[in-house]
């Protein structure tokens, strides 16, 4: 087990937290951007689009992300996602220090123990054993997911009026949703002859990859991040991030976590962590 932490595990954690450190910075900037703009509304498209990208510090923490975005690719080609995404929360220990900071949005006790318990993830990530992903053969496994996911987020779609902070999980289930393709494309890109002949055999999860990191990390996080303090947001965000990516990483890629006790303590400090941060306002 030391062997794998200190070689491919390693590598895998130290990029997933590299990601997770761009993809928490990213929306404190868009959210200081956002504040200062009219209304983001879906209804809105080619105004709310043209606002989004006229805006150099949106534009900046656009590009953070996509460096997450790059960090995130290669981590999952290192760990697979069942190891990656639980990682991903780590990053909001700086969105939450940054928040108070530069946003007057209070720390207190809660959120300080919700970013303790955040720090310890890692390490029973990293014990937790997890084997690579494997490509699947079959397709009923993603299809099911992306229709259950798909099916979720329209039924709270209709209730964002009345509740604003149902972007935050909307969100969520979409770069779920991301992450199973961005899997898929990553395994048959370095399974091909070359990188050519890898983008060309992975054409299809690449395009439906970018369409829902499009909408989530664009639209939705925008429309949420102006409606919702960052770090509750983003608190909420990666809780059900993280379990509707763990689980598709079980469920279409066949990753089996071999020590499943303590893994478990890692997601269960992951998640009372985000539940602590979640109360931070």
């Amino acid at each position: 087990m030391l062997q794998i932490i200190l070689t491919a595990g390693l590598i895998g954690i130290i990029l997933a937290l590299t990601a997770s450190l761009f993809w928490n910075i990213a929306p404190l900037l868009q959210k200081e951007a956002l504040a200062e703009m009219e209304a983001i509304e879906a209804k809105s498209f080619w105004k709310s689009t043209k606002g989004l990208f006229t805006d150099e510090k949106w534009c900046f923490g656009l590009i953070l992300g996509l460096i997450g975005g790059v960090a995130y690719m290669l981590a999952i080609q290192v760990a697979g996602i069942a190891v990656v995404q639980p990682l991903i929360n780590v990053g909001l220990v700086v969105l939450a220090f940054l928040a108070y900071r530069r946003l007057d949005e209070n720390m207190d006790k809660p959120a300080i123990i919700g970013i303790s318990m955040m720090i310890l993830t890692p390490v029973f990530i990293a014990f937790g054993d997890v084997t690579e992903p494997v490509m699947f053969v079959v397709y009923d496994s993603l299809i099911i997911y992306s229709i259950v996911v798909l099916a979720a987020t329209a039924v709270m779609l209709v209730a964002t009026t009345r509740v604003p902070i149902l972007w935050s999980p909307i969100s969520a289930l979409l770069q779920s949703l991301a992450a199973q393709f961005t899997q898929w494309f990553i395994l048959v890109l370095f399974a091909a002859d070359g990188l050519i002949n890898g983008f060309k055999a992975g054409v299809i999860p690449l395009l439906f990859m970018g369409f829902f990191m499009i909408i989530s990390a664009v639209y939705t996080v925008s429309i949420g991040l102006q409606k919702n303090p960052a770090a509750r947001f983003n608190a909420i965000n990666g809780t059900v991030n993280m379990f509707a990516t763990v689980l598709g990483g079980i469920l279409i890629f066949g990753q089996i976590i071999q020590n499943l006790p303590i893994y478990s303590i890692g997601l269960l400090t992951g998640i009372v962590g985000v539940i602590l941060l979640a109360k931070f306002q």
